[in-house]
């Protein structure tokens, strides 16, 4: 469904995507990982063709079979919301607080599918009802600050969900969401996914809710693509230190972890403009080789995918 080839993103301040590529079949449920500032909205962006303006994209992004590397803004309107549609963070600020929940989903079946009013009003009704949200007919007269959190995520699902598309980029969809909420709207995600057929990228630091959503796993820092994989496999036995340092990382409901501090990676993702010329990770690594610094190491065959360390490189 979408087909991803060393795609780069340069920015006035350094380089937010490095040579980047990955694909995601329809139907398949992929999730993608890293620290804030790792690439990944970036990359769920270009997937939309939203990059920033002064972003200087190169590789090839194909949606569909359809070639949209390059593409014009006037190219990727009709595409958006009926090919690839996208859950953006913040529910609140990504809806319009003058504008009523039914104005807001009718919109784009109105624009994009023609709809007359009354049967896009019925159609939106029937998505805000699908994603679980309790009486939709009343909802629908409301604005965003009337509904909770969990209710205007359910909304932002409906509003993506609008025109079928074949894609489905969900960028930290449970943030600021209480356990319990959260956990509803993953198994969302995932039901529509399947029942729909639609392929689902599931951006997130939540490795739990990542575990449950999706099937594959590809793990981003500070650019690059630094391990992919089958999700149980690749947080069952990560190769890439990175990764191993983010699942290291995460709270669990270990008894023996009680009173105990949680291993952490040390110092913190560099600027854009500062990264590494090789291993983006050096630095930060425990494990790091005097060649990690200035030498990009290459993506080594894994289990289950591809991790890209100079730890994994056959012995000469």
């Amino acid at each position: 469904m979408i087909r991803v080839e060393g795609l780069s993103a340069a920015l006035p301040q350094g380089q937010a995507l490095r040579d980047v590529s990955l694909s995601v079949a329809r139907g398949e449920r992929l999730g993608l990982v890293g620290e804030s500032g790792s690439g990944k909205s970036m990359l769920g962006l270009a997937l939309m063709g939203m990059v920033p303006d002064a972003a200087q994209l190169s590789g090839r992004i194909a949606l569909d079979g359809q070639d949209m590397t390059g593409a014009t803004e006037a190219a990727w309107q009709p595409l958006r919301a009926r090919k690839v549609a996208m859950i953006f963070q913040e529910p609140m600020t990504a809806l319009d607080p003058l504008v009523r929940i039914g104005e807001t989903v009718m919109e784009p079946l109105i624009l994009h599918l023609k709809m007359r009013r009354r049967d896009a009003r019925a159609r939106a009704l029937d998505l805000l009802a699908e994603t679980g949200l309790t009486e939709p007919e009343a909802k629908m007269r409301q604005y965003p600050h009337q509904l909770s959190g969990g209710q205007r995520q359910r909304v932002l699902i409906a509003l993506a969900l609008a025109c079928d598309p074949g894609v489905l980029i969900a960028d930290e969809p449970t943030t600021a969401l209480d356990a319990q909420i959260a956990l509803r709207i993953t198994d969302l995600l995932v039901r529509l996914s399947r029942d729909r057929g639609m392929a689902l990228i599931f951006i997130s630091h939540d490795l739990a809710a990542v575990a449950r959503a999706t099937e594959r796993l590809a793990v981003m820092y500070g650019g690059d693509l630094v391990e992919t994989g089958a999700t149980a496999e690749v947080l069952a036995n990560p190769r890439h230190p990175y990764t191993q340092g983010l699942i290291a990382a995460r709270p669990r409901p270990d008894p023996a972890m009680i009173r105990k501090r949680l291993p952490v990676i040390p110092g913190t993702v560099p600027t854009l403009g500062d990264l590494p010329r090789g291993c983006r990770f050096a630095g930060r690594c425990a494990a790091e080789l005097p060649r990690c610094a200035g030498t990009r190491p290459a993506p080594w065959p894994t289990a289950s995918g591809q991790a890209a360390c100079h730890l994994l490189e056959p012995a000469p």
